[in-house]
């Protein structure tokens, strides 16, 4: 049997509630979900989980979705039209929206920043190919009765069950489902369940037998419950008190014997172990999302809640902090967090602190972990040599190698263009799209350039590279001259991604026409156009 993504999970309240103290009580009561101001969160966050879960290469129409929501059209359009403004919905000439470049952005860095899903990764990898099966680790919720799974690695071969990240699993079938209802318990589960196979226990109460077998073991086996033809290991494991997941390790039932499985489950369980040891913050991994930029919208905030569980993701604050981070009063700010809580998009810490929640990881985990930065800045780079009339080039920093690549290029209208080829490598220490970069990265990256001549404008002495560096760090943009190639002219102006240079934006420009561009008016079209990269880019 193959699994489908349902194409739309609505978010409902969890069935059981996070407890609350005294305090939070006072501040989020029954009444603040009467309000109008969280049944519009709701449906923004509703909105943006339909554009998330939608199957990968499709797209909504304001109609269909406004069905599938159950809003009206005009609620519907005004949300996706303000998602679009805040990049975090894009919309094509149909009229269709999808998922937007922040969204894909914020999901790469929770995935570089929870806890969990970096300390799990490696471990994963190492699981598959030791137990040389397809490995995965599932997280409950946000739907009580259910899983998804939030990192995945498939075991090669001609035989692959159709696992995705971010898809739905149940809780009462397959090992991994099991292991994850051995610590939630029976009652999160909501009859009549679902017979995936004639091997699938229905009945709560086998259900809960078997459990206390899993406990007793600290591993579920399951075969062929949930897909037919598998043979599974699963081992629970917990980050915080309130996000419980498990470790997997799923074979092909016909070549699995027994004997296989009991051997897998002391390995699963030692990877859920190491999990679990290795599922805590990194020394600088979390820092605070920038200021808020004062969108007092409901939209706005929903956004800025977003980047400051994506910051943070092993503890956000709440109370007075959370509302001056948001822009909002306290009371605004606490209705939000109740709407956070209630969605799975956030769960309760210590200290009176939030994290993310089991819903923004099943977001993260169907836009995935890795962006496209020619993707994500390709419709500003469009723009860019329209309004121009140049070429304008996009170059990416590599920190871990100090090398940089032209990432993505757009030509522009003038009868005569230099195009140097997406994938070529950009020398740091030559021509503006390198220099803009080199200007910003540490004195050892400038140290150790080579200053071999490409032409004879390079710079071929580490006195006049930092010179040149230091002017570009003054006026905040570079210039050279057939520094890189014989007849070209550069403009670049560098961007950003939480603080470090990530790469530049670059004019390259027929030098025989220089005097008839206007550099001022250039210049300011890269640096606006670089800030708002660097803003897309960063938290």
């Amino acid at each position: 049997m193959i699994i489908r993504t349902p194409r739309l999970v609505r978010v409902r309240p969890l069935a059981a509630r996070p407890k609350r103290s005294r305090e939070d009580d006072d501040r989020v009561s029954a009444q603040e979900h009467a309000d109008g101001a969280v049944a519009g969160n709701d449906r923004i966050i509703a909105v943006l989980d339909a554009l998330i879960t939608r199957p990968i290469g499709d797209g909504w129409g304001v109609r269909e979705l406004a069905d599938a929501v159950a809003a009206s059209r005009s609620t519907v359009n005004r949300i996706l039209q303000g998602l679009a403004e805040r990049g975090l919905a894009r919309v094509d000439a149909n009229a269709t929206y999808s998922v937007g470049p922040r969204l894909r952005v914020l999901a790469k860095v929770l995935h570089d920043r929870h806890p969990l899903l970096h300390g799990a990764l490696p471990l994963i990898e190492e699981l598959s190919q030791t137990a040389d099966a397809t490995v995965m680790l599932a997280v409950h919720g946000p739907r009580p009765g259910a899983a998804f799974i939030a990192l995945l690695r498939q075991q090669p071969g001609p035989v692959r069950y159709h696992l995705e990240p971010g898809m739905e699993l149940p809780l009462h079938a397959g090992a991994a489902g099991r292991a994850i209802l051995s610590e939630v318990g029976v009652d999160v589960l909501q009859p009549p369940l679902a017979r995936y196979s004639e091997d699938t226990v229905i009945d709560t109460a086998r259900l809960a037998d078997d459990l206390r077998v899993t406990r007793e073991a600290g591993y579920a086996i399951s075969v062929g419950q949930h897909i037919p033809l598998a043979a599974g290991v699963a081992a629970p494991l917990r980050f915080g008190p309130d996000l419980v997941a498990a470790v997997s390790a799923t074979r092909l039932r016909h070549s699995t014997t027994d004997a296989d499985l009991e051997r897998l489950g002391p390995m699963v369980r030692k990877a859920a172990d190491a999990i679990e040891d290795a599922a805590h913050p990194r020394v600088g991994s979390e820092r605070p999302a920038r200021p808020s930029g004062g969108d007092g919208t409901a939209l706005g905030r929903v956004q800025r809640l977003l980047e400051i569980l994506v910051a943070e993701p092993s503890g956000a604050p709440t109370g007075t902090e959370l509302a001056r981070r948001l822009g909002a009063n306290e009371a605004t700010a606490a209705r939000l967090r109740a709407t956070a809580l209630a969605s799975g998009l956030a769960v309760p810490t210590a200290g009176r602190r939030m994290a993310a929640g089991p819903l923004l990881l099943r977001w993260a985990a169907r836009i995935g972990p890795a962006w496209d930065i020619a993707d994500l800045a390709g419709d500003a780079l469009q723009a860019l040599a329209r309004a121009s009339g140049e070429t304008v080039g996009l170059a990416v920093f590599d920190p871990g190698t100090a090398t940089a690549t032209l990432a993505a290029e757009a030509g522009g209208t003038r009868p005569v263009e230099y195009s140097l080829g997406v994938g070529s490598p950009i020398p740091l220490y030559a021509g503006a799209a390198g220099k803009a970069i080199l200007a910003h990265c540490p004195a050892e990256t400038v140290q150790n350039q080579p200053l071999q001549p490409l032409t004879p404008r390079s710079p071929t002495t580490m006195e006049q590279l930092r010179r040149d560096l230091r002017r570009i760090r003054d006026t905040g943009w570079a210039r050279a001259e057939g520094e890189r190639i014989p007849d070209a002219f550069g403009l670049a102006v560098p961007f950003f991604a939480d603080g470090a240079v990530a790469g530049s934006l670059t004019f390259t420009i027929p030098r025989f026409h220089v005097d008839e561009v206007d550099v001022p008016s250039l210049t300011t079209m890269l640096s606006e156009t670089a800030r708002e990269l660097t803003a897309l880019l960063s938290l």
